[in-house]
C-alpha cells in the first residue's frame, strides 16, 4: 500500500502539468496589423472588434483585444492620443521606437535596361515628397540590391542623408559601412559575407527581414523595384528563396509596400511585386503615369494601423498557418499578413 500511494504522489505532478500544457496551446495568441483604409488610401479609424474577422486555417478566430495604433503626428492628433515621452535606455535591451521604422529597399538593375534605370531616376526625382512627410521621430534605413544586397544607411531621421543614400543606389558600387547609430540599428546583424553572397532579392529580403526580427513592434519596407520572381512557360512563379523571406517578413512584423519603378503600364514580373505586398500586409502600385498618386497612397496608408489580438483556435495544422482577415465596413481595403509560423518558445507572435 506504501508503494501504491508513492506511485500515485509520483503521478499527480505529472498529470497536472500534461493540463497545464494542454492549456498553454488552446490560449495561444498570434498579433496581427491590420491597415484599414478606402480606396484612396486613407485610413478608415473607429473600428471595433466586431466589425473584423479573422479567420486562421479557415477557422473563425476570437478577437480578444483591438487597438487602432496612429502612427504619425497628424493622426495622433486626430485621434487625440498624446505621443509617449521618450524613455532613457539603460539595458541592452532594444527600446521600442518612438516614430515609425522604415526601409527602403531600392532595385537597381545590374543590366541598365533602360525601362527600368529610366524609371528609377523618374522615381528619385519625386521622392523628396515622402521624405517631407516624415516625422522628427521617424527612422529610415536604405539597402539596396543589384548582383547583390547592400548596406548604405541604418536608421536615421536625417532627409538629407536618406536622400543621398537613395540616390546612391542608382551606382553599381561597393558602398562602406553606414556611420554607426544608437538603437534601433540593424548595422550588428548584417553580415558582409552574407549580404555578398545573397544572390538573389529574395535572400536579400530574408537577410534584411532577420535583421528587423528583433526589434519590437511593426515595420514598413517600402520595395522601390520592377520586379520578383521568374517567368516561366507557366507564368511568373516565384522563386525557392521567396518561401523563407516572406516567413521572415511576417515573423519581423515587416509590410512591404511595392512601388513599381519600370516604366511600362504593365510588365509580367509585377505580380511577384504585389504578391510579396499581398502576403505582408501591403500593397502594390505603379509609379509610371502618376507617380505622385501611388506616394501619396502610402503616405496616407502609413498614418495608422489597427492591432488586433488573436486567439488561435483549435486546429489539426501543424506549423504553417493561413490567416485572413475581413471587415464588415463597405468599400473598405483591408491589408493584413495572411500566414504565420508556430513558434514553440513564444505564444505571442
Amino acid at each position: 500500500m506504501r508503494w501504491l500511494a508513492a506511485l500515485l504522489l509520483v503521478a499527480v505532478p505529472s498529470f497536472g502539468q500534461d493540463m497545464r500544457s494542454q492549456e498553454s496551446i488552446t490560449v495561444e495568441r498570434i498579433i496581427v496589423d491590420a491597415r484599414v483604409t478606402d480606396a484612396a488610401g486613407d485610413p478608415i479609424t473607429g473600428l471595433t472588434a466586431a466589425d473584423f474577422k479573422v479567420k486562421i486555417d479557415g477557422k473563425l478566430s476570437r478577437i480578444e483585444s483591438l487597438e487602432w495604433i496612429p502612427e504619425n503626428a497628424a493622426a495622433r492628433e486626430l485621434a487625440e492620443v498624446e505621443k509617449a515621452p521618450a524613455e532613457v535606455n539603460t539595458g541592452m535591451d532594444i527600446p521600442p521606437p518612438q516614430g515609425r521604422l522604415l526601409v527602403f529597399f531600392i532595385q537597381t538593375d545590374f543590366s541598365r535596361v533602360a525601362m527600368r534605370a529610366g524609371g528609377q531616376m523618374k522615381a528619385m526625382a519625386v521622392i523628396d515628397d515622402l521624405l517631407d512627410g516624415l516625422d522628427e521621430d521617424d527612422r529610415v534605413a536604405v539597402v539596396s540590391f543589384d548582383s547583390h544586397l547592400k548596406f548604405r544607411l541604418d536608421f536615421t531621421s536625417d532627409k538629407r542623408q536618406i536622400k543621398d543614400a537613395m540616390e546612391a543606389s542608382m551606382l553599381i558600387d561597393e558602398p562602406p559601412p553606414p556611420p554607426v547609430v544608437p538603437m534601433p540599428s540593424i548595422a550588428r546583424r548584417l553580415d558582409p559575407q552574407a549580404m555578398k553572397n545573397a544572390s538573389s532579392d529574395e535572400k536579400a529580403l530574408l537577410i534584411v527581414a532577420n535583421a528587423l526580427n528583433p526589434i519590437p513592434g511593426p515595420k514598413s519596407l517600402i520595395l522601390l523595384g520592377w520586379g520578383l520572381g521568374r517567368y516561366t512557360s507557366q507564368g511568373v512563379r516565384m522563386t525557392p528563396d521567396y518561401g523563407p523571406a516572406r516567413i521572415a517578413l511576417e515573423s519581423a512584423r515587416v509590410s512591404v509596400f511595392s512601388l513599381d519603378i519600370t516604366l511600362a503600364d504593365s510588365h509580367t514580373l509585377s505580380a511577384g511585386l504585389g504578391k510579396v505586398a499581398g502576403d505582408t500586409g501591403g500593397f502594390y502600385a505603379s509609379m509610371n503615369t502618376f507617380p505622385q498618386i501611388a506616394l501619396d497612397r502610402l503616405k496616407r496608408t502609413l498614418a495608422g494601423h489597427y492591432e488586433l489580438e488573436v486567439r488561435k483556435p483549435e486546429t489539426s495544422v501543424k506549423g504553417y498557418h493561413s490567416i485572413e482577415v475581413t471587415t464588415i465596413k463597405r468599400g473598405a481595403v483591408v491589408m493584413a499578413r495572411t500566414s504565420y509560423v508556430d513558434r514553440n518558445d513564444s505564444p505571442l507572435q
